[in-house]
């Protein structure tokens, strides 16, 4: 009985391993798009007066930022592992995200926890940038959301 049993476990599991109907494109599409990276980022519009915890989500801008790219949002020049002069630069190592930027800033978790104080990162100087981390720069606010889906 066990013998049988195991045979047409054998045979099912073969079955089922040879019957992929999918193509050789069909499978090289799915992993790119699995293997994709984005960056997701939000700043306040600047057209809005309001400040802090005043501003709603809808009043916010926000920024999907794909791997080797570049691109502007509230007047600074972002990257993602493509290292421009003059940006700021996000790149992946060892499954976590880093930065370098070009100005001194300012560095705080969202929503600010009681007793930790933000930290200062000098100008060209690589951090760890970890999800909801606020980006404070001289003249605009930018927040790490996270890794995009």
């Amino acid at each position: 009985m066990t013998k049988n049993l195991l045979f047409a476990s054998a045979i099912l599991l073969i079955t089922s391993c040879v019957s992929n109907h999918k193509t050789e494109d069909e499978v090289m599409v799915e992993t790119l798009i699995k293997n994709s990276l984005t960056l997701e980022f939000a700043s306040k519009n600047p057209v809005v007066k309001k400040e802090g915890t005043h501003v709603s989500a809808s009043e916010m801008l926000h920024l999907s930022l794909a791997d080797n790219s570049q691109s502007d949002f509230v007047g600074k020049s972002l990257t993602l592992n493509n290292t421009i002069e003059g940006a700021i630069n996000f790149y992946t190592r060892n499954d976590s995200v880093f930065c370098n930027a070009p100005n001194s800033l300012m560095m705080m978790s969202m929503p600010p926890k009681p007793g930790i104080r933000p930290a200062m990162i000098a100008a060209n100087a690589e951090f760890y940038v970890t999800p909801m981390s606020l980006l404070k720069f001289e003249s605009v606010n930018i927040m790490f959301v996270g890794l995009g889906e």
